[in-house]
């Protein structure tokens, strides 16, 4: 082949290379392409927001703030800190870039199957609403026409994760939500161990031990430190029962707290789980939930355990 031949050859070569990438570059910038401004899925004054509803395909849950609290399906107190977290998701998020159209036709199958519909209210009027799905570790809102990437910038967290929390991701983990300035009395009942059973009562402007005429002042206010920290790890249906074993049902120990009012709520401590780190526990007779087992460990203390030395 003669050199000139081979310089049409890579003089065509090279044409086909740049028409190419320039088509690539075209293609990319069409997919990129936002034609809205960044913060149109934010919101600058969350504070007014006082109703939120979150609707899935197996699940819908409400927030509602009322006297100062946020409730869960007008039932439960809201974990405070994740609903903190959900607004300042809906502040701070910013569109990163328009979904690759290569991606429309799932992200339309997961949005209708996995999507969750949020909806922001202040009083009767809509705030904010969009549809949020997670897909290959990126969060895409939906306006209801297109899908983009959401994130926060400077930040690489799961947006999506807190807008799929079910009732029980929803709820206050924390078990005896009670002010502590008016506790009154704590009852430590072991049912296999009547022994071991304590109580914790205030008694001239400190507290002690009943029955107990030297206290370790510092065990006993740890004590309580750990039962007022006491936190659920998970919420669990009734039908969830069924996979624990019935051996590990059997109460270990109850805890009882007393205020001044003589409202108590209760824990109900069962045995440890089988190659698990977790315990069951029932909160006031009612709600089953998990916990850490070196979280439970801490209060199972026996009566002997807060003896001065």
């Amino acid at each position: 082949m003669s050199q000139r031949k081979k310089n049409i050859i890579l003089a065509v070569t090279w044409i086909v290379l740049v028409l190419a990438t320039v088509l690539a570059a075209n293609l990319q910038q069409d997919d990129n392409r936002i034609d809205v401004a960044k913060d149109i899925f934010s919101v600058n004054d969350v504070a007014a927001i006082d109703n939120v509803t979150l609707t899935g395909v197996a699940e819908k849950n409400t927030l509602n703030f009322v006297n100062g609290t946020w409730m869960l399906n007008a039932t439960y107190k809201a974990d405070p800190q994740r609903v903190t977290l959900l607004f300042a998701i809906l502040k701070q998020n910013k569109i990163r870039r328009k979904a690759a159209n290569s991606l429309a036709e799932k992200l339309d199958s997961l949005l209708a199957t996995d999507g969750i519909s949020v909806r922001f209210m202040t009083g009767n009027q809509l705030t904010k609403a969009f549809t949020v799905v997670g897909f290959d570790g990126l969060t895409y809102f939906n306006d209801g026409k297109e899908s983009y990437v959401v994130e926060i910038p400077g930040y690489r967290v799961d947006l999506a994760g807190i807008f799929k929390l079910n009732e029980g991701g929803w709820r206050n983990p924390l078990v005896f939500d009670i002010n502590w300035a008016n506790l009154q009395k704590v009852e430590m009942i072991f049912p296999e161990r009547p022994n071991e059973q304590f109580e914790v009562v205030y008694k001239r402007r400190y507290y002690t031990i009943n029955d107990m005429l030297e206290v370790d002042s510092t065990k006993l206010t740890n004590f309580l430190d750990d039962v007022s920290l006491l936190y659920a790890n998970d919420y669990l249906k009734k039908n969830d029962l069924k996979s624990y074993r019935s051996d590990t049902l059997n109460p270990k120990a109850t805890i009882v707290i007393s205020d001044v009012g003589n409202n108590q709520h209760s824990l109900t401590i069962y045995n440890e789980q089988p190659e698990s780190d977790l315990v069951l526990g029932l909160i006031d007779s009612t709600d089953y939930a998990t916990f850490d087992f070196n979280m439970i460990r801490k209060v199972l203390r026996p009566k002997k355990y807060f003896k001065a030395k």
